[in-house]
């Protein structure tokens, strides 16, 4: 490239804002091979960016956690006793990036490797990758990923030309949806903290079809432990809501509420629907549902029963909702 990089990049913000889009398409263009000027993508057509885009450039590693690599293949059929995909970068694997960064290149150019997302590692991970970044070279480059930033040690970030991802304007995120066919899932950035590919992602994966059951009955609660069945249904789906993601929704369902109960507006849920539902609360109950709700989402990455844990937030939450 006619612009010198630094060796090391991290790009920071929130998810869903294209981050890794913008970084696919730096590795692209620092792996391709034909002459190109200053802002140019990649060519596409030379057998270096051919080989990227199928997923086998020599020159070329991504470093993630086994269980993001899995979610981004077909789901395979589940196998009793099989041990759930690491949620961490293993130290191995920084190891094979290592053996990586110090041998020449395959195609005589750049060599790139992205990690996503950088939080991922562990302080003895973090600390591995640290022993390569403080050997830069300058045909080498590293591309870090990272959602919460703030939790990377201080010496990764030191190392690190750090940039900042904004989320878009609302009007140019609900034209990117539009341009996708997907404008009538829209009313969800708000929800997704404004981020437009968030809202793809959950619309393709079906987490937009479960999040509309769930408000749906939230605008009509059951009877707690009928509605913990239910719940515990969306779970289990084969698109699966994520647990942890259903606590986060009822906690901004219950911050909505509060907001509206007090004539402020909503910040996640369109309010129109929830407006009937504000007058009837009561709000000590809705504080304490809030507080306890909130105790619960420490345990909702790893709780012991399902559906025991679910029959226990829904007593919990339901309690202001049906008053």
């Amino acid at each position: 490239m006619d612009v010198q990089l630094p060796h090391a990049l991290l790009f920071a913000g929130q998810p869903g804002v294209g981050k890794r889009e913008l970084a696919d398409a730096l590795a692209a263009r620092l792996l391709c091979e034909a002459p190109l000027k200053a802002h140019q993508p990649a060519c596409g057509n030379c057998p270096s960016c051919l080989m990227f885009a199928n997923g086998n450039h020599p020159d070329f590693r991504l470093l993630q956690p086994d269980a993001a690599a899995e979610s981004e293949e077909e789901t395979p059929v589940a196998e009793e006793g099989k041990k759930k995909a690491s949620k961490q970068i293993r130290i191995q694997q920084i190891r094979e990036v290592e053996d990586f960064f110090h041998v020449g290149g395959h195609r005589g150019g750049a060599r790139v490797c992205i990690i996503d997302p950088a939080e991922a590692m562990n302080a003895i991970t973090a600390n591995a990758l640290l022993k390569i970044l403080e050997e830069p070279s300058a045909s080498f480059y590293f591309i870090m990923i990272s959602h919460r930033w703030r939790r990377l040690l201080p010496t990764l970030l030191s190392r690190s030309r750090r940039v900042m991802f904004g989320r878009p304007a609302e009007g140019q995120a609900k034209r990117w949806l539009a341009e996708r066919k997907l404008a009538e899932h829209a009313k969800w950035l708000p929800f997704f903290g404004h981020a437009p590919l968030e809202v793809a992602d959950a619309a393709k994966s079906g987490r937009l079809k479960a999040l509309d059951a769930l408000v749906a009955d939230l605008l009509k609660p059951a009877d707690p432990l009928a509605q913990a069945a239910r719940w515990e249904a969306l779970v289990k789906a084969d698109s699966a809501l994520p647990m942890e993601e259903l606590v986060t929704t009822l906690q901004k369902w219950l911050f909505d509420l509060g907001r509206l109960a007090i004539g402020a507006p909503a910040r996640y849920f369109p309010q129109a629907a929830m407006t009937q539902q504000a007058k009837r609360i009561s709000l000590p109950a809705l504080v304490q549902a809030q507080q306890q709700v909130g105790q619960l989402r420490a345990w909702s990455s790893h709780p012991l029963n399902t559906k025991l844990f679910l029959e226990d937030l829904c007593v919990r939450a339901f309690k202001p909702l049906k008053t």
